[in-house]
Formats: C-alpha cells, sequence, structure tokens
C-alpha cells in the first residue's frame, strides 16, 4: 500500500523547487483539472431525459399528466404540446399507458433507428425501421411485471394503389410469463394489444393477436362467455348482500331473545330473508294547501294561515232582457193554430234576466319523482322455539341431586314474543310473510346430570372435610392430654423426690446433731467436709431464701 504522507512530502518538495511562474501554471492546471471532474460528475450524476409525447392535444395532455401525477413519476413538460420523462422510467410509463388506453391517436411515442449511410437503398431503411420497431415494442413489454420476455413480429405487406386492393398490417406477440405467474388478466392483455396497435402506424386491434407460452391464443375473449359470468357475478353479489342482512337480523334477534330469556332457552330454528332487486321509478303527485301566513315556532299557538287554492281567473257575465214574447205561428200564409186566450197573453210584456260567475282556482301541487332503492324486502320467514324454565326447590334428602320444578312458557309470553317479532322484522301480511313462536320443551337431561354430579362432588368433598376436621381436632385433643398428662406424672416425681431428698437431709442433720450432743469427735474426709460445709450453707441459705433454695433443688433433681 503506498505510503500517501511521503507522496505528498515528495510533491510538496518538487513544487517547491518551481519557480513563481511554474508554480502558477501548476495550480491553474490542477484547478482546470479539479472543475472538469466536478463538470463531468454533475453530468453523468443527472438522469437524462427522453420524450415521452409530443405534438399532442390539450385533453390527451391533461389525461396523462394525471395519469403521471397519480403514478407518482416526475415528468417536465413543454407547454401542453410535449413531456419528457426519465429514460429508464419511459418504458413502464407507456406500458401503464397502454393498460388504461391512454396512449394518443397517431403518436408512436418513439422513433429507433439504425445510423443510416449514404449507400442505403430504400428496401435497407425499411428492413431496419421495421427491426428497430419490433426490437423496441419487445424491450417495452418485457418491463411488465407479470412477463418475463416478450417478442413482437409485425407483417408489413406491400402497399396497392387503392385502400381496398390493400393488405392489412398484422402483428403477433409472444409472450414468456415470469416465475409464479399462472395466466394475465383481461386489462392486462388489451393494455398490449392497445400498446402495439398505437405504436404501428395503420395497425388495428383486431390485427394483433397475442399467444402465451404454449401458443395459446389471450386475446380471444369470448363475449358470451364474459357477459354470463358477468350475471353470475352479479348473482354472488347479491346473494352475499341477502345473507349478509340476513345475518345481520339473525344476530339481532338472538340477541334480544337471550337478554330476555337467557342463553340456551331461545332457538331460531330458521330465519329465511328473500330480497326484491327489482328498480322501480314511481311519478307521484301531491296537492297541498297553499301557506299564505306560515306559523312563528317562537310561538306557543299557531298563526299558520292556508287556503285551499289561488285565483288565477275569473269571469263575470250579466245578461237581462224586457219587451214582448213572441210564439212561432207557423209559415207565412197559413192561420196560426195559436189559441186566442193565449195569443192575448203572449202579447204582454215580458222580462229576462241572466247572472253567470266563474272562477278558476290552482292548488298547490308538487310533482314528486321517487326512484327506490336496488333492493327491499320481498318475504321473511321466521320460526322460533323458547324452552321453560326449571326452578330449583331444594337438593334430595341423600344429597344426591337438586328437587326441580319445570315451568312452560306462558301463552302471554309467547303472544308478547310475537308482537315484539314482527316489529323486529316489519312484519308485512301483504309480502306473505310468516312468523312462528313456539313453547317446546327442551331435554336437558345432561346438563341436570351435570350439576347434580357438581353436587355430589361438593357434597363429598364437604364429607371429607368435616371428617379430617374432627380427626385433626382428636388428634390434638390427644396431644394436650398427653402433655397435661405429663407435667402431672412430672410434677409428682418431683414432689417425690424432693420428698425423699427433704427426708435424706433431716436424716443427716440428725446423726450430725446427736455425734454433736455425745461430744464424739468424728475424723471426715475432706469431700466429707466439704459436702457438709455445704449443707450447712445449704441449710443456712434455706432459712434465709427458701424459695430460691427449692428452685436450685429442682434444677439438681432435673439434671440428675
Amino acid at each position: 500500500m503506498p505510503d500517501f504522507k511521503q507522496i505528498f512530502q515528495k510533491v510538496i518538495e518538487t513544487l517547491g523547487k518551481l519557480d513563481t511562474t511554474k508554480k502558477i501554471v501548476a495550480g491553474a492546471v490542477a484547478l482546470t483539472m479539479v472543475i472538469a471532474l466536478a463538470i463531468v460528475f454533475k453530468v453523468s450524476s443527472v438522469d437524462s431525459s427522453e420524450v415521452l409525447f409530443k405534438n399532442i392535444e390539450t385533453k390527451d395532455f391533461a389525461k396523462i399528466s394525471a395519469k403521471l401525477d397519480e403514478m407518482g413519476v416526475s415528468y417536465k413538460s413543454s407547454g401542453t404540446d410535449a413531456i419528457f420523462v426519465k429514460s429508464v422510467d419511459r418504458d413502464k410509463i407507456i406500458v401503464a399507458l397502454a393498460q388504461d388506453n391512454l396512449i394518443p391517436q397517431g403518436v408512436h411515442g418513439w422513433e429507433l433507428f439504425d445510423q443510416e449511410k449514404w449507400s442505403e437503398t430504400k428496401f435497407e431503411k425499411d428492413v431496419k425501421k421495421q427491426r428497430a420497431l419490433m426490437g423496441a415494442l419487445s424491450k417495452m413489454l418485457s418491463g411488465i411485471k407479470s412477463i418475463e420476455k416478450a417478442q413482437v413480429n409485425i407483417a408489413f405487406p406491400e402497399q396497392g394503389f387503392f385502400e381496398d386492393t390493400s393488405e392489412k398490417i398484422t402483428a403477433a406477440v409472444l409472450l414468456d410469463y415470469a416465475p409464479g405467474v399462472e395466466q394475465l388478466k383481461r386489462k392486462e392483455i388489451e393494455g398490449i394489444v392497445t400498446l402495439v396497435s398505437r405504436a404501428v402506424p395503420g395497425l388495428k386491434k383486431e390485427d394483433v393477436s397475442v399467444a402465451g407460452p404454449n401458443g395459446e391464443l389471450l386475446n380471444a375473449f369470448p363475449d358470451e362467455m364474459d357477459k354470463q359470468q358477468s350475471e353470475l357475478n352479479l348473482v354472488e353479489r347479491k346473494l352475499k348482500i341477502q345473507e349478509t342482512e340476513r345475518i345481520k337480523m339473525l344476530k339481532d334477534i338472538q340477541k334480544s331473545l337471550e337478554y330476555t330469556f337467557g342463553a340456551g332457552r331461545a332457538d331460531i330454528v330458521r330465519l329465511d330473508l328473500q330480497l326484491r332487486w327489482d328498480k322501480e321509478t314511481i311519478d307521484k303527485t301531491v296537492v297541498e294547501p297553499v301557506v299564505m301566513v306560515p306559523d312563528n315556532p317562537a310561538t306557543p299557538y299557531s298563526e299558520l294561515v292556508t287556503k285551499d287554492s289561488l285565483a288565477v281567473s275569473k269571469k263575470n257575465t250579466r245578461e237581462s232582457f224586457k219587451g214582448h214574447g213572441w210564439t212561432p205561428e207557423g209559415p207565412a200564409g197559413a192561420e196560426s193554430n195559436v189559441p186566442p186566450g193565449y195569443m192575448d197573453k203572449d202579447t204582454q210584456k215580458s222580462e229576462y234576466s241572466k247572472e253567470e260567475n266563474i272562477e278558476n282556482n290552482e292548488f298547490n301541487k308538487s310533482i314528486h319523482k321517487i326512484e327506490k332503492q336496488p333492493w327491499e324486502k320481498a318475504r321473511v320467514t321466521l320460526a322460533v322455539i323458547l324452552d321453560g324454565k326449571w326452578e330449583k326447590k331444594g337438593i334430595n334428602p341423600d344429597g344426591t341431586g337438586y328437587i326441580r320444578e319445570y315451568r312452560p312458557v306462558s301463552d302471554e309470553d309467547l303472544a308478547k314474543v310475537t308482537d315484539v317479532l314482527k316489529k323486529a322484522i316489519e312484519y308485512n301480511v301483504a309480502r306473505g310473510d310468516q312468523i312462528s313462536v313456539k313453547h317446546i320443551q327442551k331435554d336437558r337431561t345432561a346438563e341436570q346430570e351435570e350439576e347434580d354430579a357438581i353436587l355430589k362432588k361438593k357434597a363429598a368433598f364437604k364429607r371429607l372435610l368435616m371428617t379430617s376436621l374432627i380427626v385433626l381436632i382428636s388428634l390434638i385433643f390427644v396431644v394436650l392430654f398427653t402433655q397435661v398428662l405429663r407435667r402431672e406424672i412430672d410434677k409428682r416425681k418431683r414432689v417425690r423426690e424432693e420428698d425423699l431428698a427433704a427426708q435424706q437431709q433431716m436424716m443427716r442433720e440428725a446423726a450430725l446433731r446427736a455425734i454433736e450432743d455425745e461430744g464424739v469427735e468424728v475424723e471426715l474426709s475432706l469431700e466429707e467436709r466439704a459436702r457438709r460445709e455445704m449443707i450447712e450453707n445449704a441449710i443456712s441459705l434455706a432459712k434465709d431464701r427458701p424459695e430460691e433454695v427449692a428452685q436450685l433443688i429442682r434444677t439438681w433433681l432435673a439434671e440428675e
């Protein structure tokens, strides 16, 4: 490993030997190199941008920029007709835009050609163009996550002078799936078809064939099968909603019954809910009174003033007639057949009067267009059974079980539960709802046997506890009695020994007194003398302190 310290010292020494001009030149060269390296590093660190689309319309620019913002991709734009993105993200962006059918019409999005030579013919240029186009498409499709490798072949037939005689441009795409991918989604396949058709001028979507690794055709979607599958999916979703509503109703009813009767006493035998999916639209016309003075909610009384209708137009007609009345007498030249008396009355003065009032009123009418929800209850069927209650009256004399009494559910309670459940399910006779609430006694033999077994165990444990307690008390009594008896025996033994010692002491004292009285000198050994002195001291001490002497004697006897 080179020693940088020595190298740096050598460089310093070398620079020190140079004159001022050479030092300035060397510094300028070093500064130029540092600036050049910085520029190269800056340029190499900046991601190159590439044209995504150019010469596009404003509406296409808005859609594409919104999609790029949604993808979180950074991009630049020149006005509203060109978009620039990073080169590393371009293929991924084009695939995503193709899946959403956002590639603008007539915009290829890229142009890849080999470097041209001055000696190239038109045929060679066409071959290079076709090769560049297929290579770019293959590379672009390989950027999809679910595709490991893609191969694109495009057929450009010779075009005739007329459109009818020209053959169509066709394309074939062969895909290899990525590891772990079994098949592509329809949206991905449609995106590939859109991408290829938009990238090749004159190529239509129906002329693009996409095949899988085994050669199966992927973009031949059976419309009838899709329609049936869509219908099945719709039916599945409807059934799922219906089952969700049924379970929700079932839980609510079960929770209410358990709250009232307790757990295990109410069982829902059947709850069937059918929904009607017919979508209805109702046009409703409502005629309401016209509010002339609205009600003031701040006052305790009502100021509301209404009218049944409002006058729109009126017509008043008055007609009056005064004069003679005329009776037709037949055609001219013929004799009248009117009687003379009536003719005299007819020539008298007459009056005629007519009065007519017409008023057109408009009612306060509102028209409502009501569209019902997509589903509603068609029929509800509910069957519930209720169990009575076992009450414990006591325990058997032998303690082996409880004495129980069964109380069934009364008819009044059944009627109340039925009424509550009708309101809970929104019971409607018109739509064919059915509800049944019955009392059926449930077999609870196993539960009762389990309770009795627990009771037996408790009774056995209680007996065992009482027996153990009695034995323990007996043992304590025996131990106490033994201790008392032993103390009594020890006490009597001590008394007897004390009496015996006292008798011996008295005998010794009597013997000593007799010897003293007779004046006989007896030669005693040292031990006897010590014993005699001790006895004399004990006697004197016993006279002065009798209690302490008695305690001392007890201690001696206990030690022996």
